[in-house]
């Protein structure tokens, strides 16, 4: 499982380096996508831990490559426009919820043998889904230097971006790894361990649904700032609120902020940070760094310091990496470094 975020790490800006030698963002999808299926189809004869895991390096590879390419597209044909783009992506929180109650299900009357074939199943929709988009469209050229690329992303903003997706997704560590397993701990149920799980996607689809109506009322940056601090104070309460349900469902309503703001508002960064022909390396370099790297390391030091410490500490000292990215964020990303409404 570890080799899969490794992989995500570096999959996603190698090929968007090599986006150049496609006709667009749709053809490097419809390639990776029957390569992931191709790839993926070898766990059925994976019969040991060394082939597992070339099987989990091999189709995420590949898998890496489609996010960020299905991402580009999604912006240019709304033509960048936040509000319509968060209405397209709150469907990935539902598609969220509905997998987990179905599989769950399914899961229950046949066993865990299944899931491969549901993994496959809808890794063929995907592949398929993107067979049925026209290319025509989207001609883009991406083929900038390595050179030029890494010159832009050293400029204040583009780093300071980073850096706050980073700390965000490592702040998102033990929620991501502990949460059910501290829930449990604390007495809760399988059941409303569940429901509360689900409080914070149905918070978080409620906002992609509505944001555009209440985006105006801040600018970017301070969209940014607030949800980082909403989000420490989520991680640091949760720590502490544990013999409460109550408390425990109005904290989860915060994901619309930690999640669903921090993304929708992040994806219009990379569009104003990045140049139209680095989109695509731009989106890659967010989506790698920010969730694969960040992600890695808040899994890492979380499970390192659970023992130790205690849970309630943990998320005490995630609640405080989201604090110390909310003044990154306003120092790094105004108006004297770049351009446009983002900077305000």
């Amino acid at each position: 499982m570890a080799m899969f975020g490794v992989v995500r790490i570096a999959a996603p800006n190698m090929w968007a380096a090599q986006s150049h030698r496609f006709r667009g963002p749709v053809q490097m999808i419809r390639m990776a996508g029957g390569l992931t299926v191709l790839f993926f189809c070898l766990i059925f004869f994976a019969q040991d831990f060394y082939t597992v895991a070339l099987v989990m390096v091999s189709y995420g590879f590949f898998w890496a490559a489609m996010l960020p390419q299905y991402e580009v597209l999604c912006m240019q044909s709304l033509s960048h426009q936040l509000d319509r783009y968060s209405k397209v992506r709150l469907w990935g929180s539902l598609g969220f919820i509905v997998s987990v109650m179905l599989v769950g299900g399914l899961l229950d009357l046949t066993g865990i043998w299944i899931l491969p074939l549901v993994m496959l199943l809808l890794m063929l929709m995907i592949t398929g889904n993107a067979w049925g988009m026209r290319e025509s469209h989207w001609q883009t050229s991406d083929a900038t230097s390595d050179q030029s690329f890494w010159a832009i992303v050293r400029r204040p903003a583009i780093v300071g971006f980073i850096l706050v997706n980073v700390l965000l997704q490592v702040s998102f560590g033990p929620y991501y790894t502990f949460f059910s397993i501290f829930l449990e701990e604390q007495g809760f149920s399988p059941t409303q361990t569940g429901l509360i799980w689900s409080a914070g996607v149905i918070a978080e689809v409620l906002l992609f649904w509505q944001f555009g109506k209440v985006m105006h009322l801040l600018s970017w940056r301070y969209w940014i700032v607030l949800s980082l601090v909403l989000t420490g104070i989520r991680w640091s309460l949760t720590g502490i609120a544990t013999q409460s349900l109550f408390w425990l469902l109005l904290l989860q309503t915060l994901h619309a902020f930690s999640f669903a703001v921090m993304h929708a508002v992040s994806m219009k960064y990379v569009q104003v940070l990045f140049p139209a022909a680095m989109h695509g390396r731009g989106q890659a370099l967010y989506s790698s760094v920010g969730f694969g790297l960040g992600g890695a390391v808040g899994a890492w030091l979380s499970g390192l310091l659970w023992l130790p410490l205690g849970g309630t500490l943990v998320f005490t000292l995630a609640g405080a990496v989201a604090l110390i990215a909310a003044p990154v964020a306003y120092l790094t990303l105004n108006r004297r470094q770049i351009s446009g409404p983002v900077g305000h």
